[in-house]
């Protein structure tokens, strides 16, 4: 009899389509969360905690699934979008695998970064199935619209869109109710934790509509002019005691040293280790200015506090997981340390051990201002080494930092991104252990594995500590004044909690502020925005509306309205700080520290030795526009397997593995007259 009832239940359902949305919207919802949280009792737990928040993202699911009843084809439309919702709940259930910060629909915009990286973090055989899954629900998707019944009668278009509509004016008024009474939240201090509190619905919605930075209740230009007239008034010593004065002002050579995922392994409780992993960076916290560096993100999100440092612009204001580079920065230049500097003569130039393209850095560093990008493609391919998991090795960037330094003639601005400690982190046992972990559990296969990752992320701090101590040692002997400011952008991604850490602070990392010449030791905590302007401080450098900003407002209660709208002002307002009109333009941005060059060629019975200088493993030839492939014989030399005839054109372009051109050489046309 029971079983009958339950029939007769879901045939009901079944039949009442309006019912079918709102329980298929509660089962979506329950499927998504579960894949979220990764445990049933996780997801009772949040229902039983929050049951009016997961009742809200239910009926949003509701809402969107409901548009099937437009359709004729109801079965397929609701299979479809159905499958849409579970698809990202399972993308976002794989990115908290190896990051700590969930799936938003920025994520979206960086689908060639990430297929980038794929393979250092998927093995293929795991590629493989992923790839036959997604073939799999398009073969699905297919048999469904072929086979599943189409609706004949008439559809009452105005009962759906009046059901349709009031699903989502009661969403509307959910939505705002739940703003007002804190039962949900339009800005997240830690999108981490506003996904478990809000919901996977809520918070993916909220960060593939909020965008950009919201217009202050007050702006005005008005109220823009009064502040920038504060702002520009002279530094005021008396309430900022640090300020260099004007006669004791020097002009050093400024470094930002980013180091991917780099944490003192020592703050993480229940471990022990056979050494101490980071010798040299230890050492210098006792000696040179120091403090924690709160950043923007966790386990992933470099291009976020690189944002914020260069910029000195606070990422809380813009949209829950928005990358800038990807938004704003396609379409308007920005204030930065490269414009500033400029003004004192300094030339500005990025270095990063990876590829060019990443995060489409190539496109978006003239809109910063840099004068030059030394990417990996143009790297001493002699000098480069590789961990197990692919990356580069940051012991590469002293020798890019030196040459970088001294092929101006005046002063430098470099900024300069590691990548060595890049996840993923392998699960097996890998060599050297330079240092080796102690726990005080009893280590069983899946806590090994554990392990294993962990061990192997503590050797690279290790060996980038060590690169560390190089650079400085290169650079405590360099006959100009240097400042070099090194912090790690986020932590490392692995399933950490605060409570995991002595510190206690999941968007905590550390910098110190190293210099050449003996700058006073000076410790404060900072914010990754404020880091470029305080570093300036140290030298007397004033330059810049935002720098000023930060060096002189501080300390003001009102000091986080008023840098919101300066930064609204600037990206998305009438710019009233430049009185109307943008003063920056996109720079010329030149590829490589040393030009690529063609000085002749030596022809051999059966192939043709291209000679120049600075080719990599990166070099790549076209003669008479076509690609020929090319064999990498030494800095001097590219081999081809091809006799050139009279008068064809050479051209010598880099290009990473998605075979975009970064930059070319000019045309040489071969004769054989000229020939080596």
């Amino acid at each position: 009899m029971k079983i009958e009832k339950r029939r007769h239940l879901l045939q009901r359902i079944g039949e009442n389509p309006y019912v079918f949305c709102m329980v298929l919207g509660i089962l979506l919802n329950t499927g998504v969360e579960l894949l979220s949280r990764k445990s049933f009792f996780n997801v009772l737990d949040y229902l039983v905690d929050r049951p009016l928040v997961f009742l809200y993202n239910s009926l949003v699911i509701a809402f969107t699934v409901s548009l099937a009843l437009l359709t004729r084809r109801r079965v397929f439309a609701f299979s479809l979008l159905a499958i849409v919702w579970l698809v990202l709940g399972v993308i976002n259930s794989i990115i908290l695998v190896f990051r700590t910060t969930p799936f938003t629909a920025s994520d979206m915009l960086l689908l060639k970064s990430a297929y980038a990286v794929m393979g250092s973090y998927l093995d293929k055989k795991q590629i493989i199935w992923l790839a036959a899954g997604a073939v799999g629900l398009l073969v699905l998707m297919g048999i469904v619209f072929w086979k599943a019944p189409k609706r004949v009668e008439r559809i009452c278009y105005r009962n759906v869109m009046f059901y349709i509509g009031g699903l989502f004016l009661l969403a509307d008024f959910a939505t705002h109710a739940g703003i007002r009474t804190g039962l949900l939240a339009d800005n997240f201090g830690n999108i981490g934790n506003a996904y478990m509190k809000y919901g996977f619905p809520y918070c993916f919605g909220n960060s593939l509509i909020n965008t950009g930075i919201d217009k202050p209740a007050d702006y005005s230009s008005e109220i823009v002019d009064e502040l920038i007239q504060e702002v520009q008034q002279p530094i005021r010593h008396s309430s900022y005691p640090d300020v260099v004065k004007e006669e004791e002002k020097i002009l050093p050579n400024l470094i930002f040293l980013q180091l991917e995922s780099f944490f003192d392994p020592t703050y993480l409780k229940g471990v022990s280790f056979s050494d101490n992993p980071l010798p040299n960076f230890t050492a210098m916290k006792e000696r040179y200015s120091s403090g924690y560096l709160h950043v923007p993100s966790v386990g992933a999100g470099t291009a976020n506090t690189e944002f914020e440092v260069i910029t000195g612009m606070n990422l809380d204001f813009f949209g829950p997981g928005e990358y800038p580079y990807k938004t704003i920065l396609k379409e308007t230049t920005c204030e930065s340390i490269a414009y500033n500097l400029r003004e004192e003569g300094y030339y500005s130039r990025v270095i990063h051990n990876n590829d060019g393209t990443f995060y489409e850095r190539n496109q978006i560093f003239p809109m910063l201002g840099f004068d030059g990008f030394t990417s990996l493609e143009y790297m001493d391919a002699d000098s480069l080494e590789y961990t197990s998991v692919g990356w580069a090795k940051d012991a590469v960037l002293t020798g890019e930092i030196q040459k970088a330094l001294k092929s101006t003639s005046g002063k430098d601005v470099l900024y300069v991104i590691s990548v060595q400690g890049h996840g993923s982190y392998p699960t097996k046992e890998s060599e050297p252990l330079w240092i080796q972990i102690k726990t005080d559990e009893s280590i069983d296969d899946e806590k090994s594995e554990e392990k294993n990752r962990l061990e192997y992320y503590v050797n690279q701090m290790y060996e980038m500590d060590q690169f560390l101590g190089d650079l400085t040692k290169f650079l405590s002997d360099f006959p100009e004044e240097i400042i070099l400011v090194m912090y790690g952008d986020h932590l490392p991604g692995f399933d950490w909690t605060e409570e995991d850490l002595f510190h206690g602070d999941l968007f905590q990392t550390e910098y110190i502020i190293w210099d050449n010449y003996g700058l006073a030791k000076k410790d404060r905590n900072l914010e990754a925005y404020q880091l470029s302007a305080y570093v300036m401080e140290q030298s007397g450098l004033y330059n810049g509306i935002l720098t000023k900003y930060h060096q002189a407002f501080a300390v003001k209660e009102d000091y986080l309205e008023g840098l919101k709208l300066l930064q609204f002002d600037m990206l998305y307002g009438d710019r009233e700080v430049y009185n109307g009109e943008m003063p920056y333009q996109p720079s010329k941005l030149v590829m490589g520290t040393e030009p690529i060059t063609v000085s002749g060629v030596r022809v051999k019975e059966d192939s043709t030795l291209i000679v120049g200088s600075h080719f990599t493993h990166y070099s790549h030839v076209r003669i008479n526009g076509n690609e020929i492939e090319a064999e990498y014989v030494s800095s001097q030399e590219l081999k081809i397997e091809k006799v050139l005839k009279d008068g064809d054109s050479i051209i010598i372009y880099q290009a990473g593995k998605d075979a975009v051109s970064l930059s070319h050489t000019e045309e040489y046309i071969y004769h054989p007259s000229e020939s080596m």
